[in-house]
């Protein structure tokens, strides 16, 4: 198959789960076709791969950046005269072959349907109607996707994949002095939709007893500079430590003992969740359909924005390794039994192949 494959952004020049998403699929992908790249930056050229057809976005607001990615892909695709395209983002141009995209979900990086949010869903059920397929990664985002007035009968449901090679489980020494210490973590772009505020404040209303022997950690791209300011001052004098745009999150995943997940956004799928368990982590999440599903229900679900739920369940975890250990295995099983990536791309594989 030829095979086109576009995106306004792309790793590392921006990293987030949809970017990683279409980064593992292209990688699949041109190991069994001839795939041609056209992605757009913002930062560098060098941060996209050597080989891709790059869009310099620098600057642009984003309707300028859709014209511009626009225009290169049809020139591309009058050159190399692909015979499917697939898209990471709803923009991509129909340029006369069957064209698939992929909707990861429909929060926009907020937790609230505002004038902005709904003006957006309009535009996406506008422009589904040129596109031969839209994939989405959950049930869950394909009833949301409809409700939103997308054709159902275009709706495809492929969840996500993961590294399982990257995140596992691994026996890496503990640091000096932390024995006895419970290691919490929450991975995840840190912005207000993400909860890292639930998760400071579970931690803070810990037991005495319970506090003196614990320590969270929360990793991720700072989207949100304000946001990790006001972080920062609600977890004064806790035992909270940041870490922000690290080069790989993995490790992070592998050394705690506990992965959080108190999202307030509707979730598509729940990365952090999904990455959590592949890393052989017990996951304590808040249950929404999407994280739900893509978790198969292990784990610990608490009610979305109930810290007392929370801090439940991390004394929970904290006074039973012999439970953390278990869920953590039950996770990994389930994520290796369903989202390795060459499983992924071979769903996707059959929805192209089908659309030719």
């Amino acid at each position: 198959m030829k095979l086109m494959m576009v995106a306004r952004r792309y790793p590392p020049d921006v990293r987030s789960g949809t970017e990683t998403v279409f980064e593992n699929l292209y990688q699949q992908a041109r190991t069994r076709h001839e795939v041609r790249l056209v992605v757009g930056y913002r930062s560098s050229r060098s941060l996209v791969p050597p080989e891709a057809l790059a869009v310099d976005l620098r600057g642009a607001n984003k309707a300028v950046s859709w014209a511009k990615l626009w225009t290169a892909a049809r020139q591309e695709a009058r050159r190399f005269r692909p015979q499917a395209v697939l898209g990471n983002s709803i923009e991509v141009p129909h340029v006369g072959v069957p064209t698939a995209c992929i909707v990861h979900d429909l929060n926009f990086g907020g937790g609230d349907r505002g004038l902005v949010t709904r003006a957006k869903e309009r535009f996406y059920k506008i422009r589904s109607r040129k596109l031969d397929a839209v994939v989405t990664v959950s049930n869950a985002a394909r009833l949301s996707l409809a409700e939103a007035g997308m054709d159902d009968s275009r709706l495809h449901v492929i969840h996500n994949g993961v590294d399982i090679d990257t995140f596992k489980p691994t026996d890496g020494p503990r640091p000096a002095g932390d024995e006895g210490v419970v290691h919490f973590a929450y991975p995840s772009r840190i912005l207000p939709g993400k909860g890292q505020h639930i998760a400071i404040d579970a931690l803070a209303r810990l037991r005495r007893e319970y506090k003196k022997r614990a320590k969270l950690t929360i990793v991720g791209a700072a989207s949100d500079t304000i946001f990790l300011d006001q972080l920062k001052i609600q977890a004064y004098q806790q035992p909270v430590e940041f870490h922000t745009d690290v080069p790989r999150i993995a490790p992070f995943y592998q050394a705690a003992d506990v992965i959080l997940f108190p999202t307030l956004m509707e979730e598509g799928f729940g990365f952090t969740a999904v990455d959590g368990m592949s890393s052989g982590k017990p996951i304590i999440w808040s249950d929404q359909p999407a994280v739900r599903e893509a978790t198969g229900g292990l784990g610990f679900p608490v009610p979305q924005g109930d810290v007392e739920a929370m801090r439940d369940a991390m004394m929970t975890l904290m006074d039973d390794p012999e439970l953390r250990a278990r869920v953590g295995a039950e996770g990994r099983k389930f994520v290796v039994e369903r989202y390795s990536w060459p499983q992924v791309w071979g769903r996707y594989e059959r929805l192209l192949g089908g659309m030719l």
